[in-house]
């Protein structure tokens, strides 16, 4: 079992805790359970995952649930949950991502 941890700005702001608290119940639902098996299973959990490629994206990796990303990194053996978004916006979800992985 892995700590599972959202990303948090030094003022307390959470980007990714803010767009699961906006879903619907049922999005809510499907995505909060992605993210609570990954913490109980790791890589063992039966969940769509995938790596991100590229040298600068070392590290992080991202949960497929419907039309959502979830991006997170694995830092100490606590697993950080950095962006959450629609998959139309998966580039700009990556960038984000990327530059909060730079100061865990």
């Amino acid at each position: 079992m892995f700590e599972v941890r959202f990303y948090e700005t030094a003022a307390g702001r959470s980007q990714p805790r803010d767009f699961v608290a906006a879903l619907r119940g049922n999005d809510r639902a499907l995505v909060m359970g992605d993210i609570l098996l990954l913490g109980t299973q790791g890589i063992r959990a039966t969940i769509s995952t995938r790596t991100i490629k590229g040298k600068q994206n070392r590290g992080l990796a991202e949960i497929r649930t419907g039309n959502f990303r979830t991006f997170y990194c694995m830092k100490r053996g606590i697993i950080f949950i950095l962006h959450i978004c629609k998959k139309e916006h998966q580039k700009q979800g990556i960038e984000a991502a990327r530059e909060r992985m730079k100061v865990l």
